[in-house]
């Protein structure tokens, strides 16, 4: 029987992460996307990983918009770009010990991989909070109030920039005042 040791010894180097998750840093932007779209960029390590390919990505940097998740290694190298529509089993982790994480699978022209967005300073509940609802409204085909989210996005951006005194609800244009909070900066 081996032991730990020569079982995680024995592994391969990771490969680069191929297509259709890995996208040149120049064309992570490359869309039709209309740039109001986007809601947030963090500082965060996060790492996508092909288990069935042994291949990863990781870099530092997250941006959120309303249909696409791109990931960002800073360096001009290679990035990653999920659409929100691929992925399932999300999961916010708040650990004891350690920082607070969102993880879940995506899968796309039959590949699975396993993302992992790591946060190393404030707001992590915060993004968390708008890309919950990103996903769900990516996946109810963009039907959702995306003013609301939009709204979020810069709450959390207050939140995280510790210029957010306080938020609360209110109306704005017709929308369910339950549904788009709204921040008052210092």
């Amino acid at each position: 029987m081996a032991s730990w040791f020569t079982r995680l010894s024995s592994r391969q180097p990771p490969a680069q992460l191929g297509p259709p998750w890995a996208v040149p840093e120049a064309q992570l932007f490359d869309d039709d996307e209309d740039p109001a779209a986007r809601l947030l960029r963090r500082r965060v390590r996060w790492e996508v990983v092909d288990e069935a390919r042994n291949a990863r990505l990781a870099g530092q940097e997250a941006f959120l918009s309303l249909a696409v998740l791109r990931l960002s290694t800073s360096d001009g190298g290679v990035g990653a770009r999920i659409p929100l529509t691929s992925i399932h089993r999300e999961e916010y982790m708040q650990p004891i010990f350690g920082a607070n994480y969102l993880t879940g699978l995506a899968m796309q022209d039959g590949v699975t991989v396993r993302w992992t967005l790591e946060f190393l300073s404030a707001g992590a509940a915060q993004f968390a909070s708008v890309f919950f609802r990103a996903v769900r409204a990516a996946r109810a085909g963009g039907t959702t109030n995306a003013a609301a989210i939009q709204a979020s996005a810069r709450v959390a951006s207050a939140a995280e920039a510790e210029t957010c005194v306080w938020a609360e609800a209110v109306p704005v244009d017709g929308a369910p005042s339950a549904d788009l909070p709204t921040a008052t900066a210092l």
